[in-house]
Order: C-alpha cells, then structure tokens, then sequence
C-alpha cells in the first residue's frame, strides 16, 4: 500500500518535500501529492515547513504527525502495575504506577481500564487513544485469547477475561507474556537494536526466555515459544531447567548446602571465593552454557540477550559463558547484557502498539477505530 509506504517513509526520515518523497518512494509525483492530500486530511500527516531549494524556490515539508492519536503500553505484575502513555512515534507524555489489585478478575479488569482513562485525562487526550497492549506474567495464548500459568496473578486465568477487558476499554487490546514483551524492548531500544535475530533470556525469580526471528517475536502455535523453565533438566530426570536457572532454585540450594538462601549472599560468596556460593554459582553458569547452547543450535541468533535480576548478576561473568559455550557447541555466540532493566516490559509493550496504531487503512476508513482488523 503506497500510502502506508510514505507514512512510514516520514515517519522513518521526516520532514520531506514531496519532492523528496517521490524520489524516496518511487511513486509518482502526481500519485504522491494526491496521497499526501488524503494524509493530511487524516491527520496522520502535517506541514512541516519550508525548505530550500537548490533553484532557489522553498518547497514545503511534510512531517509524520505523531500527535494524531496515542497509545498505552502497560506492565501489569503480580504487585505493581506500571503503564505509559505515548504519541504515535513512541514518544512517553505521561505515565504511573500502582499496586496490582489482585481480588478478582473483575477488579484488575476495572484497575487496567481506570488506568488507560486516566492517563488520557491526565495528558488531555481523551477520545484520542487508539491502541492498548499489556504485558503480564503467564502463556498468552492469541488464538483461543486465554492465559494460563500465571500463578502470581490468577486473575489472569479466569474464562473470558481478556475479551471482557477488550470489551470494557473499548480499544484493539494485545495482551503478551511480560517477557516477549521485555524481549521486544530489549530489541527495539536496548541490547538487541539493529539486530534481526535475537534471543532474550530473563534469569530472575523465575525463568523465561523470548525470541526475535526476523524481526518478528515468535510465539509459537499456543504462545509457548521460550518456556524453557518447564523442560526436564537434567534430562530425564524429576527437576526442571527453572529449577537450576531461577532466584528462588539458587535459594533453595544455598540453603540446603548451610546457607542463608539468598540469592545475593551466593554471588557475594562466589566473588569472594567462598562455599557454598563459589560452586552453586559455577553450576548456574554451566547450566545456563547449556541453555544458551541449544538456542544457539536451535535458532543461531545474532545475540543473545541475558536479563532479570539474577541475570544481571551474571553480567561480570559474560566471559566464562563465552568460553563455556565454545566448548560445548564448537562455535563462539555473541553474547550480552540487558541494558533497560525494569523498563524492558513496558517499552516492549509500547512498542506492541505502535504499528497497528500507524495503519493508514484504519486511518482512511474514518478514524483509526473504524477498522482495527
């Protein structure tokens, strides 16, 4: 669609002459002023100015108007809900963050809708919002619209409860598993810009991983792509892969082996070089080698990005994973550290939003709410 073209073309590279725009988008100049006529008239485009030209007549620029309509991205956990408002070029204009009311699903599905109304009413743009997505713990499964595995948040589980919350915020809603979202942050403003192909491992409480295949976040059949936690490991045997790569397992075997059963006291100790966190740490390492070893035979990323809390930690041991990885898989993997922390879920989200929001075709059919298919 030629009129999607120029829209994303400006809002890539804006402001641009029409000029400029046809020499950009290989469309006629002719078809490019009549397009840019139905833009305008949308909204989605504005004047942007005037520009020199080299015969010495101004032309006029045309800018993306990133102000025609906003979206909320919001990151909904099992005690703090965080969300943001932002314009159509995600740019924040406002934002809060609130305990989750976890009392019933009828109550988180008036908290979360309470709170997409009361940014708009903080930044002045009620009616003007045009898209919603939310990242929360769980399996989002988008074909039969339900989550499961969401212990921390069982409100998430009820029957129905994404299509009445769809029907209560009256907006195209996306609901995606806090880690794919956070995996989506990562690759559109942190560790993974630029790249095609990435894996985001989040090490923290629990343990989760999101993958980035050509551009796109693949989810799988029923949304279970990443769900490496629940694999038996070693194989074969009764424990899981979350039980060696989470917060709360490195806690148990701390404290099992005399410890306090603090994550952070382990890696003090390892530092250090004292039991028992020296060799619980090294275990994580190797078992987390391990983990990125079959993704990298799996899907062979550019990068993989290594997140969450007890990730983090790991981040001055990225040098003893490389190596580790080397010797198991024959080839080195480019790894990294997160780099947006907490932030990662909630601009993944906002991220979510924001290509569905730019549809011309919703645009030109009377409003982006005309047409959200």
């Amino acid at each position: 669609m030629r009129e999607q073209a120029i829209v994303d073309l400006l809002w890539r590279e804006g402001p641009l002459s029409r000029a400029a725009i046809a020499r950009r988008s290989a469309v006629s100049k002719p078809a490019v002023s009549s397009i840019v006529a139905r833009l305008l008239e949308a909204g989605l485009v504005v004047a942007g100015g005037r520009q020199g030209q080299p015969s010495g007549r101004p032309g006029h620029l045309l800018a993306f108007n990133g102000a025609a309509g906003f979206v909320v991205g919001a990151d909904v956990g099992g005690t703090n809900t965080r969300a943001v408002l932002a314009d159509l070029e995600g740019k924040p204009v406002a934002s809060l963050r609130e305990p989750t009311d976890r009392s019933s699903p009828d109550a988180l599905v008036a908290q979360l809708t309470d709170v997409v109304s009361r940014l708009a009413a903080d930044a002045k743009v009620r009616g003007r919002v045009v898209e919603v997505a939310i990242a929360t713990p769980g399996v989002v499964d988008p074909t039969r619209r339900v989550i499961s595995l969401a212990p921390n948040l069982r409100a998430l589980e009820a029957e129905g409860f994404l299509d009445r919350l769809e029907s209560a915020l009256g907006l195209p809603l996306t609901m995606l598993n806090d880690v794919n979202a956070a995996t989506l942050g990562e690759f559109h403003h942190g560790a993974g810009a630029g790249l095609r192909d990435l894996a985001y491992i989040n090490l923290g409480t629990g343990l989760g991983c999101g993958l980035v295949i050509h551009g796109a976040l693949h989810h799988g059949s029923s949304g279970r792509a990443g769900e490496l936690g629940v694999v038996p490991y070693p194989p074969g045997s009764g424990p899981t892969l979350e039980e060696a790569l989470s917060g709360t397992g490195l806690g148990r075997r701390h404290q099992r082996l005399g410890g306090s059963g603090d994550p952070a006291d382990a890696f003090a100790e390892a530092d250090g070089g004292r039991e028992p966190g020296a060799s619980l740490v090294a275990a994580l390492l190797h078992d987390l080698a391990w983990a990125m070893a079959t993704i990298s035979t799996l899907i062979d990323p550019d990068r993989i990005v290594l997140g969450g809390g007890i990730g983090l930690r790991c981040a001055s041991r990225l040098d003893t994973l490389r190596a580790s990885l080397t010797r198991m898989t024959g080839f080195e993997v480019d790894i990294a550290a997160a780099q947006l922390g907490d932030d990662a879920g909630l601009r993944g989200a906002v991220a979510t939003t924001l290509e569905p929001a730019r549809s011309v075709r919703r645009w030109l059919r009377g409003g982006p709410l005309a047409d959200s298919a």
